[in-house]
């Protein structure tokens, strides 16, 4: 990296042009790649998960918004409530129509006309076996003649000009048992129609079912279309004394999120920046700081963006907006590679010092980041790409531009900060909080299993006090006490949906009658499949024989010249009975508009949906559920449980993750450090972090949810990045002697700073979701700093830095192998053992080896002709692996070696075996 940064300095214009070049090529690609907002994407595949997915896709679960208008009055007036109805139909169809797709709610007089004459004109097909029976019952000639004596006295009533045409077509009433199919498709039995209005048996309360253009997601369009629709209400309830409108849907909680989410974040955030600004430009003195911290951040944000254009063009939405939270760890590298450079003028040391840190670093997070791989979810398979990929070129980028942004005070201030003097202090030498801190592992250990996984979006929603009372008042109006659920039924085609819709609608019958269900709506009984349609109309053809028809006919003549009734009146009826009734088509049952069929069906490319709506008792709700679960091209859509199999594999799948993260971070960290000690001490405090994080979470009642569970791989991430430091903070003092800590836990103070007031800020927020990931993040965020600080401080300082000072080797697994192997002769005569301890965990380390290997028989000679009076100067004695030889060879002999490099003397004069009264460098 130095060799680059003398390069660039050499070749400025050439690499100011580079830079502008590349930061336009990554630019272009990231504009060009486009964003998927399904929420959907961050659902874990699998099996049952993929077609609950594209049923989903498939099937639409609009939120209307319910509309009520209400009289206020003890004496209710259906024509007033009904007034207030149409004139707020009116208002929408004036001043509201570009926002209302449709309004469900009211059957215009020729949609009365129009169903009946469907019906009639397709009987057969809205009868089943009871209905048969019934018609059976109504065949005997004193059935008929009942029947006769009741149409005669309707025609002599008011309602007769109306129904003349409906008796005459008509004698038996046979249409009404089919129109019954009907009422099937309405969820509550407590309407009726008046004025053509859906209004409550007891006429005070009218519904309307009113369908938005805009989706939920068009937060701002759809709180102008509210507030519009708020203003017609109030001039309608101020125009009304004694009826009153109110309406409730999803979209309002979507609203209200939205507005608090935005608040929220100008607030915390706006605050949190102001304060970090002036937090970096107090500390670095230098008021583009903040420009030259974060420029590497955003490019190695934007370069990803632009890699995952390049593979996949269309990325979701959601893991960039999480990505861009996790760009937090990206800052960790500036602000390490800034710190050291604040406190050391000389940027070639400079680059020794970081370089090996930050890219160890960067790699390691970003291999625990690609195990999101792992995860059966499209939307964090992105994201662990977004934030690998970020993470290295970041770290990259800091490496190379902030050295050459930078200037460096000419004079470096002796009066330290506040910062300065908290990374000062011993966290690791304070006995009571190395006892604290082990303690909280202890119970940690106790309780972190109890974390709880909550899979229940809705407790993630913020929800006003004023929009609950709303959708209280609305549901008690409408009856929706019980629990409302649906089962889609689905096949690679619409008479596919429909043959299994059909068998499942039979069933809900029996449930019904049985009481299991409460009501279900359903189109079982009014839209068919093909064979199910062919075997009713051959049921019709084989209940009207000729003798049947011939005797139905002869009992009407009978009886209805009686009351006046001619031969020749119930003609359409006898034609009835005989005609060739033909299938039908899904157009022909949509041609009629009051059927709404699209809130019932859907159909794409090889794949079509046939959805019943079911009011269920609390408990009832899971033995039905668990009655239809798992049925064949059949799927239970329930809110909860939905969650709990979408969300609940989640949670098992981030168990993996964890497992995976710390095999590749192990491996990683493995080939950087090339020892088993190292690798381990860097990745215990990760899992003591965790368990005192995890503890922490179950003692405060905190549950995981699916936001905050990814976000807690940021907190894996930044642990990672502590415990890395530290390690090697305490290996250039146990190596040189080089006290670095102190700038070291400054740079992660820096981070922790940065972090807390960015993510930590949120606590503050009213959003639920915004204070759950800002809880996770402030405690995951102090456990990794005090594990670091005080845990794996005191464990250094005790196994390298201490050992070294008392004359004792540094701590090592392979002790054991040592003794085992050197007891004998081999280790007497050459200290092979001894000599290579006090190079172990050093960069030198190979180079010893195999300087010993190659003249440990020509050391040995030497120190044949040594006598313990002699005094022995090793000129160019390199690391000083024969005067430390000779130490243990020759103890009472005295060893001086001189080196004039200062790199190889300074490892030299740091090896344990220089602290014996018989050996020194210089």
């Amino acid at each position: 990296m130095f060799q680059i940064h003398n390069f660039l300095l050499r070749h400025k214009l050439l690499a100011v042009v580079a830079l502008l070049c590349f930061i336009g090529a990554i630019v272009f690609l990231a504009l060009k790649i486009n964003l998927e907002e399904d929420i959907a994407s961050l659902i874990p595949s699998g099996e049952r998960q993929d077609v609950l997915r594209k049923v989903l896709d498939q099937t639409e679960f609009s939120d209307k918004l319910i509309i009520t208008v209400s009289s206020t009055s003890e004496e209710p007036d259906p024509e007033e409530v009904t007034l207030y109805a149409q004139q707020f139909l009116d208002s929408l169809e004036l001043q509201l129509p570009e926002y209302v797709e449709d309004v469900q709610g009211k059957v215009p007089e020729e949609g009365i006309r129009e169903i009946y004459n469907f019906v009639y004109n397709n009987l057969p097909l809205f009868l089943n076996e009871d209905d048969y029976s019934e018609i059976e019952e109504r065949l005997p000639r004193d059935s008929i003649k009942n029947l006769l004596e009741e149409n005669y006295k309707t025609l002599i009533s008011p309602t007769g000009l109306v129904t003349k045409d409906f008796i005459f077509k008509d004698p038996l009433s046979i249409t009404s048992l089919g129109l019954q199919k009907l009422q099937e498709l309405q969820v509550d039995e407590d309407f009726e129609l008046y004025n053509n209005f859906l209004i409550t048996k007891d006429h005070r309360h009218v519904l309307l079912f009113l369908s938005t253009a805009l989706p939920a997601s068009e937060t701002e369009e759809n709180a102008l279309f509210i507030r519009k629709l708020d203003q017609i209400q109030q001039n309608l309830n101020q125009e009304f004394a004694k009826v009153e409108g109110d309406y409730f849907g999803g979209v309002l909680y979507s609203i209200a999120n939205a507005r608090q989410i935005k608040k929220d974040i100008q607030l915390t955030i706006g605050i949190a920046a102001c304060i970090l600004l002036f937090i970096l430009i107090f500390y670095y003195r230098r008021l583009y700081v903040p420009l030259v911290l974060f420029l590497p951040v955003v490019i190695g944000g934007l370069t990803a963006v632009a890699a995952l254009y390049l593979i996949k063009d269309t990325v979701s939405a959601i893991s960039l907006g999480i990505g861009a939270i996790l760009l937090g760890i990206s800052i960790d590298y500036s602000l390490h590679i800034l710190t050291h450079f604040k406190s050391n003028r000389n940027v070639g040391k400079l680059y020794r010092e970081v370089t090996g840190p930050v890219l160890m670093s960067s790699f390691t997070t970003a291999i625990a980041f690609l195990c999101l791989l792992f995860v059966r979810s499209e939307a964090l398979n992105d994201l662990g790409i977004f934030a690998a990929i970020s993470v290295v070129v970041s770290s990259i980028f800091a490496l190379i531009l902030i050295p050459l942004l930078y200037k460096i005070p000419e004079t470096i201030r002796e009066k330290p900060t506040f910062i300065d003097k908290i990374s000062s202090f011993s966290f690791h030498k304070n006995n009571p909080l190395v006892i604290i801190i082990s303690l909280m592992f202890v119970i940690g250990l106790f309780t972190f299993t109890s974390v709880n996984f909550n899979s229940d979006l809705a407790e993630l929603n913020y929800e006003p006090e004023e929009i609950k009372i709303k959708e209280q008042k609305v549901q008690q109006i409408a009856g929706r006490a019980a629990k409302s659920i649906y089962l889609v039924s689905y096949g690679n085609s619409i008479d596919e949906a429909l043959e299994n819709n059909n068998e499942l609608y039979g069933e809900l019958q029996e449930l019904e009658e049985e009481g299991e269900i409460s009501n279900f709506s359903s189109i079982g009984g009014v839209v068919l499949s093909t064979r199910t349609q062919l075997e009713r109309i051959t049921r019709w053809n084989e209940f009207w024989t000729e003798p049947t028809e011939q005797q139905v006919r002869k009992n009407l003549v009978r009886e209805s010249d009686s009351f006046g009734f001619r031969a020749e009146s119930f003609d359409s009826f006898y034609n009835l009975l005989s005609e060739n009734f033909e299938t039908l088509y899904l157009d022909d049952y949509r041609n009629i508009s009051i059927l709404y069929l699209d809130d019932f069906i859907s159909s794409g490319e090889n794949f079509a949906t046939v959805t019943t709506s079911i009011n269920v008792e609390p408990e009832n709700l899971q033995q039905v559920i668990d009655r239809f679960d798992g049925r064949d091209n059949t799927v239970v859509i329930d809110r909860k449980q939905l969650n709990e199999t979408f969300l609940g594999n989640l949670k098992n799948d981030f168990n993996r993750l964890i497992g995976y993260s710390l095999l590749a971070v192990f491996l990683m960290l493995l080939f950087f450090y090339r020892s088993i000690e190292l690798t381990l001490l860097t990745l215990i405090p990760i899992g003591v972090t965790w368990v005192i994080a995890l503890g922490l979470m179950a003692i405060l009642k905190i549950d995981f949810n699916i936001l905050n569970i990814i976000i807690s791989t940021f907190i894996f991430g930044l642990g990672l990045d502590y415990s890395i430091f530290i390690t090697n903070a305490f290996l250039k003092e146990y190596e040189s002697s080089t006290k670095v800590l102190n700038t070291y836990r400054t740079s992660i103070l820096l981070s922790v700073i940065t972090t807390l007031l960015g993510i930590g800020a949120l606590f503050f927020a009213k959003h639920p979701v915004l204070r759950s990931i800002s809880v996770v993040s402030i405690i995951g965020i102090l456990a990794a700093v005090s594990v670091a600080f005080v845990i794996q401080g005191f464990i250094f300082d005790r196994l390298f830095v201490k050992r070294k000072k008392e004359g004792r080797p540094p701590f090592s697994l392979s002790s054991l192998y040592y003794r085992s192997k050197f007891i004998g002769n081999e280790n007497q005569l050459y200290f092979k053992k001894e000599v290579y301890d006090n190079y172990r965990y050093k960069k030198a380390f190979d180079e010893v080896k195999r300087e010993f290997e190659t003249d440990k028989e020509r050391y040995l000679k030497i120190a044949e002709f040594l006598d313990e009076k002699d005094q022995v100067l090793h000129i160019h004695s390199g690391y000083g692996v024969l005067p430390v030889f000779l130490s243990y060879k020759s103890g009472a002999t005295g060893i001086t070696g001189y080196e004039p490099d200062p790199e190889k003397s300074e490892v030299a004069e740091n090896t344990f075996r220089n602290t014996s009264n018989n050996l020194s460098f210089t």
